[in-house]
């Protein structure tokens, strides 16, 4: 086997608590320590509302990573996720900017590191003649090195250092905020901090918002988990539960933290006032006054608190970019894996070089682009989650996001509106704003002039097309038919024709000659005239424009696909012989992928055993409305209008008080059935595939189209497509029809 098509895989060797101590190593890190005092000073003592509302936006995003993380447990995260439900160049800006979002915010935690460990030099131990803003850049440098080498290790050592780490550093925190509770519920006027220095939320909501903007890169461990699927144990469980896990216990030290601060301190002026002027050494600086050695145990706190979260973000870092090499949209050799370690040493090495390089920026700076990436990458996981629903049910979803679309559309809105008040409202963010659309240009930059190539390439390696034919005439409706055997072929045929003529369209048939790895393309060479002689008779057997291509592969689905792409056609219609030997397929390996994701209408038939397509005037459409059914409708119109025939629209409901509801359904189908004679049936049954089946008993063909989601989830699960043929034998036309994502959002998926 060529050495191009070994595919190289991570080992399995992370449990639940690795990844929910990796997603907490990149939740409680600098947000906590270096951004709560700079928050305060912005929201005043609703910080806290601040905190557990960013929780809550969290949780729907999380929600999201839970459900695809759990569906698609690769390294690679969102990125798979959105190049799967919104194509390659989409897919690889999120992974580009992911990539991004993940280096930036490790060289947050290592400049927070620096700060801190300056801190430690200048101000408790003494030594004032070193220079401050120096010994922060060296020290971050110094601790990012120390990072990637443990990451280049192996994974197991690094979630057993980020296991130990993250718990010692919870157990300050908590011991810290226990302390500084206590000392504020003690004193009799208490609530005064919180709710008379002026107010709650001096500076309103939108001194809320503005802090949800500039500490919500404090929530996104989760993202960080999902990196890690493909070396997770039994990842469909695993993931949801530490993503949920890590958030909220996360979302509860965070708010605990806040509320001792605010609380737990005595000065002249109103305490988170105070605290803001303080900015990233408002911990340190005012910890004594809670606890005894208050400031020596923060101290300690964040140096554990980011050497934890710069381990898990140089982790979660390294696994984009080795996904990015791996699927071809960057230099292969980052997703090489070292031999002895079983790392992705490249990957690791180029995120380790923009992390040191961001370091030396101000620490607002980073905060802020830190913040503009990660709002941008949510945003897109929302919205594909909605894309996946209804495009990839067929995907086995161990856990699902409650109120799809409803929830991922607050998310998304929230998110427009944090960033919106973070860029307006905080300092520098119009640099940050610069450099993240220089950013995305770049990636869309290498995208058009070598990803875009290189996965070209790829594809010629695993196919390649040895005959053409063009039709006469190339614009207007296409439609695409694969071929195999010639007694479905020239029905296939028959069928596409009426459309076609009606269409004023023209049909492209596709054969695929399919050979295994080791099985030189050369070797098709001996089926290509018998090949070019099947095509021939198919193109004369159609009075409209027609043509064809023969293309050796090494898998016939990704062949069709591409060729769906490349000639951009309308339609792909493909027979079914109607059984399948596999478990883990519905109507076929071939005929799965393509109904689910082929970016055009996809019509599949099963013909009715020796019956030639002719004089099917007796048409069945069982119908409940909704886009699928609309098509089944007009390939039902096609044909009686070539064969002069009637379309009997059929509604199935459990009582007679559907009736009115099936009366709508069939006005509204009705439209699409224009000039061909119609009639409409409504009968009561639990059973809606024993009436169907019925009733096609008098009828020569059934049309099925997918309409409301039960509907849908039950066609492509197999349900329709199964039951309805395996009672009748009868020819059956199943529909699908490709939907946008404008479209989506109409209706509930």
């Amino acid at each position: 086997m060529p050495e191009d098509n070994i595919r190289v895989s991570l080992s399995r060797d992370l449990t639940l608590f690795d990844i929910t101590m990796i997603g907490l190593a990149g939740m409680i890190g600098a947000g906590i320590f270096a951004l709560t005092g700079i928050a305060t000073g912005i929201a005043g003592p609703a910080v806290m509302l601040a905190f557990l509302l960013n929780g809550v936006v969290a949780t729907f995003t999380g929600l999201a990573y839970a459900e695809l993380g759990s569906a698609m447990p690769e390294a690679g995260g969102s990125y798979l996720w959105v190049r799967e439900g919104m194509g390659n160049h989409l897919g690889f800006l999120s992974g580009w900017v992911d990539w991004a979002a993940h280096t930036i915010a490790c060289a947050l935690y290592a400049v927070t590191f620096g700060a801190f460990f300056s801190e430690l030099i200048v101000n408790f131990l003494g030594y004032e003649q070193f220079d401050q803003g120096l010994l922060i850049k060296l020290s971050a440098l110094v601790i990012v090195s120390l990072m990637a080498l443990i990451n280049f290790m192996g994974a197991k050592e690094s979630g057993r250092l980020g296991g130990f780490v993250t718990l010692f550093k919870i157990a300050i925190l908590v011991v810290f905020a226990g302390f500084g509770i206590y000392k504020t519920i003690t004193q009799p006027d208490w609530t005064f901090s919180f709710f008379s220095d002026p107010s709650f939320a001096p500076n309103g909501f939108i001194g809320i918002l503005v802090a949800m903007g500039l500490t919500f890169i404090a929530f996104e461990g989760y993202e960080i988990i999902v990196q890690s699927g493909e070396e997770v144990k039994r990842p469909e469980h695993n993931i949801p539960k530490a993503v949920l896990i890590s958030l909220w216990t996360a979302v509860i030290i965070y708010i605990i933290v806040a509320f001792a601060l605010i609380g737990g301190i005595e000065v002249g002026i109103p305490n988170w006032i105070y605290l803001g002027e303080l900015g990233e050494f408002s911990m340190i600086r005012v910890a004594n006054q809670i606890v005894s050695f208050g400031s020596v145990l923060i101290l300690v706190g964040g140096f554990v608190s980011t050497i934890s979260a710069m381990n898990a973000t140089v982790y979660s870092s390294s696994r984009v970019a080795f996904a990015l090499g791996r699927m071809g949209f960057l230099p292969n050799s980052l997703s090489n894996i070292n031999e002895k370690r079983r790392t992705p040493h490249f990957a690791i090495l180029f995120s380790y070089l923009i992390i040191a390089s961001m370091a030396l920026l101000p620490i607002e700076t980073v905060a802020s682009a830190a913040n503009v990436m990660f709002l941008i990458l949510f945003i897109l996981v929302n919205m594909v989650l909605i894309i996946l629903r209804f495009r990839r049910p067929d995907l086995k979803r161990a856990f699902k996001m409650p109120f799809a679309p409803y929830l991922p559309l607050v998310a998304i809105v929230v998110q427009v509106f944090i960033g919106y008040y973070m860029v307006t409202e905080i300092e520098n963010t119009a640099f940050v704003v610069a450099v993240t659309i220089l950013w995305v240009i770049l990636g869309s930059f290498i995208y058009f002039s070598y990803s875009e190539k290189e996965l070209k390439k790829r594809a010629l390696v695993s196919r390649k097309k040895m005959y053409e034919r063009k039709p006469a005439r190339e614009e207007g409706y296409k439609i695409l038919i694969p071929v195999k055997d010639e007694e479905s072929a020239f029905k296939l045929a028959s069928f596409a024709h009426s459309v076609a003529k009606e269409k004023d369209g023209t049909i492209l048939f596709l054969s695929v000659i399919t050979l295994p790895e080791q099985t030189p393309f050369s070797a098709a060479d001996e089926y290509l005239p018998e090949k070019q002689e099947f095509i021939h008779r198919l193109i004369d057997s159609v009075d409209v424009p027609a043509g064809g291509i023969i293309k050796v592969s090494r898998s016939a689905p990704d062949t069709i696909m591409d060729t769906v792409e490349e000639e951009e056609s309308n339609m792909l219609v493909m027979g079914w012989r109607g059984r399948t030997f596999r478990q883990d397929v519905v109507l076929g390996s071939t005929i799965d992928p393509l109904l689910l994701k082929a970016p055009c209408d996809v019509v599949v038939a099963r013909f009715e055993a020796d019956r030639e397509w002719e004089d099917m005037k007796n048409i069945l459409l069982p119908t409940a409305g909704g886009p699928h059914a609309i098509l089944a409708a007009e390939m039902a119109r096609s044909l009686a209008r070539k064969e002069n025939g009637t379309v009997t629209m059929l509604n199935v409901g459990p009582s007679d008080e559907d009736r009115k509801v099936a009366t709508k359904v069939f006005q509204g189908v009705s439209i699409h059935l224009s000039g061909v004679k119609t009639e409409s049936k409504f009968i009561v049954g639990d059973d809606a595939v024993s009436v169907i089946d019925e009733e096609a008993k008098n009828h020569d063909v059934i049309f099925l189209g997918a309409t409301t989601r039960p509907f849908l989830k039950n066609f492509l699960s197999g349900v329709f497509p199964e039951q309805v043929i395996r009672g009748t034998d009868k020819t059956v036309i199943m529909t699908r029809r490709w939907v946008k994502f404008r479209d989506m959002l109409k209706k509930k998926v």
